[in-house]
């Protein structure tokens, strides 16, 4: 069984970080970001601080027992005329230790500047000479080629072919069993990148629900990433997505690989069992066995009650949805001042409040005549305050722009109507942050 409400309330009560940590992760790489960009050395080379990593990808999970969460930023600078790699983190120690904020706080580490807060979480600050494109290894003075932006952006995609931000709960999910049951050891970038590489476009347009809901994308997934390690006894290539030809086999070892191929294969048996069980108790129970006691039934709520003014193109607009084409919505925020331009995307479609986003389509691949048609969906408690829920589609032309006003999670869809039949849409996830 899917056990779909019992997915929600485990990800939501147990898996996923709470608004809480969320609000004051936000908060401290805020502040960050004005200490450096106000600073009297960096802030002559400061570009921009990017999220990084899994802050960036939306996959960092609440703690599981002594655990601490941390978040990646890059300090994407220009290139200081005399310092060598291993200079950049050095300098980057010594700006915070002459902060009362963060002296004391401060520890340094091969690629970064590591912020232990007295709370169960840190921050690692990576310097990224943006011109290279590179990140500091101050352990051998020397470049690590890499293209963080790359790597985000190419997650977005394949975010996209499972749809509905399922392949980011797919991976906290992985990270919550590897954290708990601690039956196997992997770096969330390797992780990342080994179950991206088996989420493929050609099977959900084989099979239009192989990653319709969490479930069947997790058992889905599982099950691929199994088939390909077993294909694989030797630890093969893990070839950065970026396009950099960096194989991060450096960070893992044939033992880790190996113990890592035989707990997935056990474990995506046992997920299939728990999915395709017929009886409630055994279900249960099979999910238990791979996730623990706290996965159980959600606690009876009163429903929420849908916006009174959200819109749908099947069944407010009675279009029919048959996806035969595709297309994909990329936001592009405006430059706006020194802030440069830059595609959602790889930014972890995150955006600072005040700013402008163009909205392309892109990869288009519908010939002959077609209407374009739109959603604005906001969320959060501001969009609720002023009374701007939006959610009604409408028809429009193939671009269009949007302020962000609001804080909070919202999306933008776009629709490709032709002969009155919806044959291809895609979504555009916008993260509106405070500043």
């Amino acid at each position: 069984m899917k056990l779909l409400p019992y997915f929600k309330s485990f990800l939501d009560n147990t898996v996923n970080l709470n608004d809480t940590r969320i609000a004051k992760l936000n908060s401290r790489v805020d502040s960050v970001t004005t200490f450096l960009r106000e600073h009297d050395v960096f802030g002559e080379y400061f570009i921009d601080v990017i999220p990084q990593g899994s802050y960036a990808h939306r996959t960092i999970i609440k703690p599981v027992g002594s655990r601490e969460f941390d978040a990646d930023i890059l300090l994407a600078m220009r290139e200081h005329p005399s310092w060598t790699p291993a200079e950049y983190t050095a300098e980057l120690k010594r700006a915070f230790e002459a902060s009362a904020t963060y002296k004391g706080k401060t520890h340094k580490r091969t690629r970064c500047v590591f912020l232990d807060y007295a709370d169960d979480f840190h921050i690692d600050v990576i310097p990224f000479v943006e011109d290279r494109p590179a990140i500091t290894n101050n352990k051998c003075d020397d470049w690590e080629v890499t293209d963080p932006l790359a790597f985000t952006e190419w997650l977005a995609g394949k975010s996209r072919i499972v749809g509905g931000g399922r392949l980011q709960a797919v991976l906290r999910l992985l990270k919550y069993l590897r954290d708990s049951k601690t039956t196997f050891s992997i770096k969330s970038v390797l992780l990342t990148i080994l179950v991206g590489n088996v989420v493929e476009s050609w099977r959900s347009t084989a099979d239009a629900k192989y990653y319709g809901d969490t479930a069947t994308a997790l058992v889905h997934i599982i099950e691929d990433l199994s088939a390909y390690l077993q294909d694989n006894p030797s630890m093969p290539p893990i070839y950065d997505p970026a396009g950099t030809g960096r194989d991060f086999r450096e960070r893992w070892d044939q033992d880790g690989y190996a113990n890592f191929r035989t707990q997935i294969a056990s474990y995506a048996a046992k997920m299939r069992a728990a999915y395709d069980a017929e009886v409630l108790d055994d279900a249960v129970a099979g999910w238990q066995s791979v996730f623990g006691t706290s996965f159980t039934a959600p606690v009876v709520q009163a429903a929420e009650k849908a916006s009174p003014t959200e819109e749908f193109i099947d069944s407010t607009l009675r279009i029919p949805i048959r996806l035969k084409k595709s297309v994909t919505l990329v936001g592009r925020v405006r430059r706006a001042g020194v802030k440069r331009a830059y595609d959602l995307p790889r930014r972890g479609d995150r955006v600072q409040k005040n700013r402008t986003i163009d909205f392309e389509l892109r990869d288009l691949n519908v010939t002959g005549p077609y209407q374009v048609y739109w959603k604005v969906k906001n969320n959060g408690s501001e969009a609720l305050d002023a009374q701007q829920p939006r959610g009604q589609v409408e028809k429009g032309s193939s671009s269009r722009y949007e302020s962000t006003s609001y804080v909070g999670s919202h999306y933008v869809e776009v629709y490709i109507v032709q002969n009155d039949v919806c044959v291809a849409m895609s979504r555009q996830p916008v993260i509106i942050q405070p500043r």
